[in-house]
């Protein structure tokens, strides 16, 4: 059976944010009912916390899901990239060779291309990566489900 992989994409400041969660939880937990596993975190900003929070309730009542940490940087240094303990793991794409203004942009892209579905929260007016992904969801065809 092939795991099914959900990524995420909204704003950074908590004020894009306000509200969001009974109704992420209630996606992702339909989502998990739909066969959904994976859950990959790009671990930057509001609207990421509170997808890696939701997931990690749902944890709970779901213990075969698993949430993966998709790093934008490699640190040679452990000790700089240790993660959380309700992480399953991370995973660093093929980003060292890109000149740093474009390794968010290009690890958003990555995401969304190894994943099923996107689930989002983003105001269509604001430009930002969140809505750089976005737009980039739409033009490859990907699943999305607005929140």
């Amino acid at each position: 059976m092939q795991e099914k992989i959900v990524c995420f994409a909204g704003h950074r400041y908590e004020w894009h944010c306000i509200g969001v969660e009974e109704k992420l939880l209630q996606t992702i937990e339909e989502l998990i009912n739909k066969g959904y596993t994976t859950f990959y975190d790009g671990g930057y900003g509001a609207f990421d916390k509170k997808c890696a929070h939701a997931v990690r309730e749902l944890k709970h009542k779901y213990p075969n899901i698993k949430l993966i940490r998709i790093l934008s940087y490699y640190h040679h240094e452990k000790e700089k990239y240790e993660l959380p303990d309700y992480y399953d793991g991370s995973i660093y794409p093929d980003l060292e060779n890109l000149h740093y203004k474009q390794v968010i942009t290009k690890r958003n892209e990555w995401i969304v291309d190894n994943s099923d579905i996107l689930v989002c929260h983003i105001e269509e007016t604001y430009k930002s990566g969140a809505y750089n992904t976005l737009k980039y969801a739409r033009k490859v065809n990907k699943p999305i489900i607005y929140i």
